[in-house]
């Protein structure tokens, strides 16, 4: 059990040292924008992992012998609620359909709401700060391949239209334009239902992400 404390413990401190790393990148990238995560996010990123609710459930699913299905689902749930970084924070009763969103064409009728700019920035800091906790690299902007995680997933988030419009704006921007299953149309944005000042800030990310990819 001390190992898997000790493991499990190290393992969550490598991956918000991960998302302190991709944060600043992302900052760094962004400063010429209005777009920016809060360094307060970054701090406190996936605090609740290390509250008895989710601590030991999730060391046990990812390190122990024995997995207990049931306490991890409600670690997972708990996680959610309590991280709005997470898509699935957004999905109205998620709870009750969290068993069976994934690939389930029947839930396409979902009640999404929008997720604020710097919790999507969040998503994407923890994502590229995933990849080099548990894959073992930080994705590759050079090339088509370079982000795996992304290229197998994207089509898997369930976000409002205007999130996802955004979310793939960042990725662009930030150089995975590579990583996206198709090329994005920025025209969308000049008629998507968002004031003229978020249009305008989105399309400053068009220059970064000509730029960057």
């Amino acid at each position: 059990m001390l190992v898997i404390f000790i493991r499990y413990f190290c393992a969550v401190i490598f991956h918000k040292v991960c998302i302190l790393i991709a944060g600043c990148d992302i900052n760094k990238i962004l400063c010429s924008t209005s777009y920016q995560i809060p360094y307060k996010r970054l701090l406190l990123h996936d605090l609740s992992k290390f509250s008895r609710s989710e601590f030991w459930p999730y060391a046990e699913h990812f390190l122990g012998e024995k997995k207990h299905e049931e306490e991890f689902h409600h670690a997972w749930l708990h996680h959610v609620h309590h991280n709005d970084h997470h898509w699935e924070h957004f999905i109205e009763n998620y709870s009750s359909v969290s068993k069976i969103l994934t690939n389930n064409p029947q839930l396409n009728n979902l009640t999404i709401y929008e997720m604020p700019d710097d919790a999507i920035l969040e998503m994407i800091a923890d994502n590229l700060a995933a990849s080099r906790s548990y894959d073992g690299f930080w994705p590759n902007r050079k090339k088509k391949d370079g982000w795996p995680w992304m290229i197998n997933s994207y089509h898997k988030y369930r976000l409002h239209p205007i999130s996802k419009m955004k979310f793939t704006a960042f990725l662009c921007a930030l150089g995975y334009a590579r990583s996206l299953p198709e090329e994005f149309d920025w025209t969308i944005i000049e008629n998507a239902t968002i004031s003229n000042e978020d249009k305008f800030k989105l399309l400053q990310l068009q220059k970064l992400a000509k730029l960057n990819n």
